[in-house]
Formats: structure tokens, sequence, C-alpha cells
């Protein structure tokens, strides 16, 4: 009995796979590292005071900020 009715994966394609799958386990590593190194409180000014927070949580915010901030800088360029 022959398995015809299996796909055929092209050559190459298991390597590939397990590329990816090892490039996202490392990407994962560096982010777990990355987040448990950035856990110490810092205090962030703001005009009407200062907070204490994790560090890793204004790294998130900044980002989010930049990411929003960028897409409407985008929107509005593209709309021009």
């Amino acid at each position: 009995m022959t398995d015809d009715a299996s796909p055929q994966r092209p050559e190459g394609s298991d390597s590939k796979e397990t590329r990816r799958l090892v490039i996202a386990v490392i990407l994962v590593a560096l982010l777990i590292a990355f987040v448990v190194d950035n856990t110490r409180n810092v205090k962030v000014g703001f005009v009407f005071g200062d907070h204490e927070t994790h560090l890793i949580y204004v790294l998130v915010v900044t980002f989010g900020l930049g990411v929003a901030v960028d897409r409407l800088w985008q929107r509005r360029h593209r709309h021009e």
C-alpha cells in the first residue's frame, strides 16, 4: 500500500520550519530576559507630580504610544 494520498512537502520545508521555530524560541527567550531585567521600580515625572512604577510598564506604554503616533502620522500623510 502506497502513501500517495498524503500531501508532498517541498524539499527543505522541514528545515525552514525548524529554522522558524528556533528563531521564535530565541526571540521569546530574549523577550523574557528583557522583561526580567527591567522589573525594577523607577520614578516617572508627570506635570502634576511623580509616580513610581516598574520600568517594563514605562517601556511598554512608551512603545505603544510610539506605534500609535506613527500610525496617525502615516495616515495623515497618506491622505495629503
